[in-house]
C-alpha cells in the first residue's frame, strides 16, 4: 500500500467519526444516516477546511493550544466536542449537504459522549485500557510515517506541523483505533459470526453486543 493510498485510508477517520463506525451505537435519522453514506472528494478538503476554520473560531483556540507545544496528552482530553463538530463541518462542506450549525453541534456532542462511553465500557466489561505510550506506538508505526503532499497541505491548512497533526489534533482517532484493535478480537470470540450473516451485518451487531454489555453490567 503506497503512503498517499494509507493517509486516504487515515482520511476516513472523518467518516469515523461522524458515522461512528468504530464503536458506536446510535439510531440515526434519516438526515444523519445521509452524512454517513456520502463519499468525500478529498481534492476538496483543504478549501473546505480553510472555509470552516473561518466560520468556527472555537476550534482556532484548540489550534492555538496544540501550536502552544504545551501538551497534557492526557486521554480524557483527547476528545473534544469541538473538534467533532469541525469535521463534521468539514465533510458537511464537501458533501454539500445544508445541515444547521446546531444539528451538527448535536451530533458532535453525542458523537463525543459514545467515545467516552467506549473507553468506560472497554475498561469494566473487559478490563481494558488504553494507555498514552501505545496510542504514541501505534501513530509512530502507522502515522507518522506518512509524509505525502495531501498530508502537508491539510497540516498547513490548520497551521499545524505534521508532528502536531498526528499525535495531537487527530490523537482522538487513534485513541478509538487503537481501543478497537484490542477489543475487536474479544468481542468477535465471543460473539461468532453467524451463517449467511454479512460483513456489514457482523460489524453492526458486534458493536451492538458492545455496549449491551455496559447495560448488562448496570
Amino acid at each position: 500500500m503506497t503512503a498517499r493510498n494509507r493517509f486516504h485510508l487515515i482520511m476516513i477517520c472523518f467518516t469515523v467519526l461522524i458515522a461512528g463506525t468504530l464503536l458506536i451505537k446510535q439510531t440515526a435519522s434519516s438526515e444523519q444516516q445521509k452524512i454517513e453514506t456520502i463519499g468525500i472528494d478529498y481534492a476538496q478538503m483543504n478549501q473546505s477546511v480553510e472555509k470552516v476554520l473561518k466560520d468556527m473560531p472555537e476550534i482556532k483556540e484548540e489550534l492555538k493550544s496544540i501550536q502552544s507545544g504545551i501538551h497534557s496528552n492526557q486521554l480524557d482530553q483527547s476528545f473534544s466536542i469541538n473538534k467533532t463538530e469541525f469535521r463534521l463541518r468539514v465533510k458537511n462542506n464537501l458533501t454539500e449537504e445544508e445541515h444547521s450549525s446546531p444539528f451538527l453541534r448535536g451530533i458532535a456532542e453525542k458523537q463525543t459522549d459514545h467515545y467516552q462511553d467506549a473507553l468506560d465500557i472497554a475498561e469494566e466489561a473487559y478490563g481494558i485500557t488504553v494507555t498514552e505510550d501505545e496510542i504514541d506506538a501505534y501513530i509512530k508505526e502507522n502515522v507518522s510515517t506518512i509524509w505525502d503532499a495531501e498530508k502537508r497541505k491539510y497540516a498547513k491548512s490548520l497551521q499545524l506541523t505534521l508532528n502536531e497533526l498526528d499525535y495531537q489534533f487527530d490523537r482522538d482517532i487513534y485513541v478509538m483505533n487503537v481501543l478497537w484493535e484490542r477489543v475487536l478480537p474479544i468481542v468477535m470470540q465471543e460473539f461468532p459470526r453467524q451463517r449467511g450473516e454479512s460483513g456489514q451485518a457482523y460489524g453492526k451487531r458486534l458493536k451492538e453486543e458492545f455496549f449491551s454489555s455496559n447495560e448488562d453490567a448496570v
